[in-house]
C-alpha cells in the first residue's frame, strides 16, 4: 500500500482578513501658482503657457460640468412598495432606503475639466491636461462631456517639452 501524502493547504483567510485594494496612484504632486492649486506639475506648467499666450482673454481653472443628471429609480429593498417586512415579525414596516417614498433619487454624475480657455476672438475650449495614462472611465466621461455640452473636449499631453493635441 502506498502512503498518501499529506497536502498542507495555506488556511483561508476570511473576508475580514483581506487587505483593502489600494487606489491607483499616478505620483503627481499638487504645485500652487498664483494662488491657485493645480493636480500636477503638468497643469501648472500649461497655466503658466496659457497665461504668456497673447491670443488668450481668460482662463478658468477646473470647471464643472454637468454630464448625467439627477434622476429617480424604483427602490430595491422594497421593490417600489413602500414596505418590507419586519426581520422579526414579519409584519409590514415603512422601508428605510427610500423611506416610503417607493423611489429613489440618484445624483447623476459631474465632470471636471481642468481649464476653459476663452480666446479674444471669443472661441472656448474645454482642455484637459494628461502627464500620465488616462484612467479607464475618462473616455467615457470624455463622450458624455461631448454628447451633453457639444463641444469637443481638447486632450493636451506634454511631450519632448512641447505641448501636443491628441
Amino acid at each position: 500500500m502506498r502512503n498518501p501524502q499529506r497536502i498542507q493547504r495555506s488556511p483561508r483567510r476570511s473576508k475580514a482578513s483581506k487587505q483593502p485594494k489600494k487606489a491607483r496612484q499616478y505620483h503627481s504632486k499638487t504645485i500652487e501658482i498664483d494662488n491657485l492649486t493645480f493636480d500636477s506639475q503638468t497643469e501648472g506648467l500649461f497655466y503658466i503657457h496659457l497665461k504668456k499666450d497673447p491670443a488668450v482673454k481668460n482662463i478658468e481653472v477646473q470647471p464643472v460640468y454637468q454630464i448625467i443628471e439627477s434622476y429617480e429609480v424604483t427602490c430595491k429593498r422594497c421593490s417600489g412598495t413602500g414596505k418590507r417586512p419586519s426581520p422579526k415579525t414579519g409584519n409590514p414596516i415603512n422601508c428605510t432606503l427610500c423611506n416610503g417614498k417607493r423611489i429613489r433619487e440618484k445624483s447623476g454624475a459631474k465632470y471636471t475639466a481642468d481649464f476653459k480657455v476663452t480666446y479674444i476672438d471669443g472661441f472656448v475650449e474645454i482642455i484637459d491636461i494628461k502627464g500620465g495614462p488616462v484612467t479607464r472611465d475618462f473616455p467615457l466621461r470624455q463622450k458624455l462631456f461631448e454628447l451633453k455640452t457639444g463641444m469637443e473636449l481638447i486632450v493636451i499631453r506634454l511631450k519632448d517639452k512641447e505641448w501636443v493635441r491628441e
